[in-house]
């Protein structure tokens, strides 16, 4: 299997109409990591996955289940390329000391590189992360759901007979994104013309809008408490959501942890960069010693990682007294976490488990060390956000205050492409994609290979529930062919929907 990047130019966005900044060319391209058959040149496909990641997400959260699509579908001789967007936001990180770690095979370059700045590269220093007010960003605040849309229409568009061969992927807030995409008004066109299907995975859209003052003036219903509005972010930011008390920098701090688990899983390691992220997670004065694969693992492991959209079930720890510890990010919550302060703990890995767990370390860890790309968005627009909470039952009359402000998912009532529809932690159950269900098209479209059948057969519309995976077990779960049905249930929503072959190109 191949995996390489290329870019798509984008239109530009408007200008912010507050400071009259307008998007820098440099950043009107569109990053896609695109998985394929290993062989020169590209072999024809059936279909063409298109996935959008969701909330602080880039294209390596897609890597494990990206890579797991191209191999099924060339063991059954019908080929599939994976594009996974990256959307332009992550056009700002600074991923140097990431790509010369990966180069030298030496995870403390970028270690070195971020956190201490002891490290130069091409005999520069690290520069700093971006800070959410900058008003050099001001242009960020156009960034939004009609950037965003545009923008995967310009990448759908690489793909020639899209109706034929593109089936599009959303999980968590991509899922709202992509059934967005598919009611949006295209010149007058439904942007589901250009599909032949959609899998939404442990997200979807709610059906219901926030208020034109709330998205004007802020309201308390953010990811992270309260929310700015748009004409403040327009004014003074922030143009970008971090996570909170952490910040950016620990994202970069999780891909540094990811690639030593990568490489040297048995190893520990001293980072006090490290310790002062775990410190905070898991409400420690003091962070006992750990292996690289334990570091990984009580980060991201659903007993002991506070943020539920993070979580992934990837196994437990050993090696010392664990204790309950309240959520700091939610109080309702206990965390299983280290109560030793001078034993070593290490990691037993989720199919070592009892009962064994999805997703395995290395999955994790090649996920969120994976380049020229990352796992994580470090600066995610808070415009995109705000412009979601506003797209309703995606059915918006072309009065509507929406469409006025550029929200133009209007075709919601004629989506005729066949769906699938898989929830987890987050979704909770497979009943909650009884709105989406109601709001699409009643049939499938005549020219589709589902053509004529109804919403409430599985060839129209299938709706399931995963018991026991987490928000993240979809993208990064073992395809093991017996615990983790996701792989297989998306290969075959693809074989099913898709027909002919096509030859794509970057």
């Amino acid at each position: 299997m191949r995996r390489e990047r290329f870019f798509v130019d984008a239109p530009m966005p408007p200008p912010n109409p507050t400071t009259m900044a307008a998007t820098p060319t440099v950043f009107n391209r569109v990053p896609v990591m695109r998985y394929r058959v290993d062989v020169t040149p590209a072999v024809g496909v059936r279909a063409v996955v298109v996935a959008m990641p969701g909330f602080l997400g880039g294209a390596g959260s897609f890597d494990p289940l990206a890579r797991s699509l191209v191999k099924r579908a060339n063991t059954g001789g019908a080929p599939v390329e994976v594009w996974v967007i990256d959307r332009r936001a992550n056009l700002l990180e600074d991923l140097r000391g990431m790509s010369a770690a990966d180069r030298l095979g030496d995870p403390e370059v970028a270690a070195g590189f971020y956190n201490d700045q002891s490290v130069t590269i091409g005999g520069e220093v690290f520069g700093g992360y971006r800070r959410a007010n900058d008003a050099a960003l001001s242009f960020m605040s156009e960034w939004g759901l009609a950037t965003t849309l545009d923008d995967l229409r310009a990448v759908i568009s690489r793909v020639p007979q899209p109706r034929e061969h593109v089936i599009l992927m959303g999980h968590s807030l991509g899922a709202t994104m992509v059934e967005s995409y598919a009611a949006w008004d295209f010149d007058g066109v439904g942007g589901y013309r250009t599909l032949a299907g959609l899998v939404v995975v442990d997200g979807v859209a709610s059906g219901t809008a926030a208020s034109e003052a709330a998205w004007r003036a802020g309201s308390m219903g953010g990811p992270f408490g309260s929310t700015a509005g748009v004409e403040a972010l327009r004014r003074t930011g922030p143009y970008f959501t971090s996570l909170p008390i952490l910040g950016v920098g620990a994202l970069a701090t999780s891909e540094i942890v990811a690639r030593r688990a990568a490489l040297s899983p048995s190893a520990v390691v001293a980072d006090p960069s490290r310790d002062r992220v775990l410190r905070l997670l898991f409400s420690l004065t003091t962070v006992p010693p750990l292996t690289n694969a334990a570091a990984m693992g009580l980060a991201f492991d659903d007993t002991s990682c506070p943020l539920a959209f993070a979580r992934m079930s990837i196994g437990r720890p050993t090696g010392g007294p664990l204790r309950m510890v309240t959520n700091p990010f939610a109080s309702a919550e206990q965390l299983t976490v280290p109560g030793g302060r001078t034993e070593t703990y290490s990691w037993i890995d989720a199919p070592m488990s009892a009962p064994p767990e999805f997703t395995p370390l290395a999955n994790a860890a090649s996920a969120w060390s994976t380049t020229p790309t990352n796992f994580g968005e470090w600066y995610f627009p808070t415009r995109l956000s705000l412009d979601t909470s506003i797209v309703g039952n995606l059915r918006l009359a072309a009065d509507s205050w929406q469409v006025r402000e550029g929200i133009r998912a209007t075709h919601g009532a004629e989506v005729d492409v066949p769906v699938l529809a898989v929830a987890t932690a987050l979704v909770g159950r497979a009943s909650a994609f009884e709105g989406m269900r109601a709001r699409v098209a009643p049939t499938v479209g005549v020219d589709l290979p589902a053509a004529g059948a109804d919403r409430m057969s599985e060839r129209g519309f299938r709706a399931l529930f995963v018991p026991g995976m987490t928000h993240l077990d979809p993208l990064t779960g073992a395809d093991d062919g017996v615990r983790n049905p996701v792989p297989g249930l998306v290969a075959g929503f693809v074989r099913d929907n898709t027909r002919g072959m096509v030859v794509v190109g970057p």
